[in-house]
């Protein structure tokens, strides 16, 4: 949730329109924080924490797509 307020911040300063799309700060503050709090826990390294927001970064996007071509999303973000 904090990534996520996070980025809704920076968009409002950036003056960007509600639900707008700003590749990268919809994706990674979301699962970069929660990464970061659970890393110790985990055990996770840089390099997995870098590959983990990879993944959801490039997923979130894909899925995002498919969902719009299937319909289920009224934009493919």
């Amino acid at each position: 949730m904090s990534g996520d307020l996070l980025s809704s911040f920076v968009k409002r300063r950036m003056k960007l329109p509600a639900s707008s799309r700003a590749i990268g700060l919809d994706q990674v503050p979301e699962c970069l924080f929660p990464l970061l709090a659970c890393r110790r826990a985990l055990s996770l390294t840089i390099s997995d924490t870098a590959v983990v927001v990879v993944t959801f970064f490039v997923g979130e996007i894909l899925i995002s797509r498919i969902l719009y071509k299937l319909r289920l999303r009224d934009r493919p973000y």
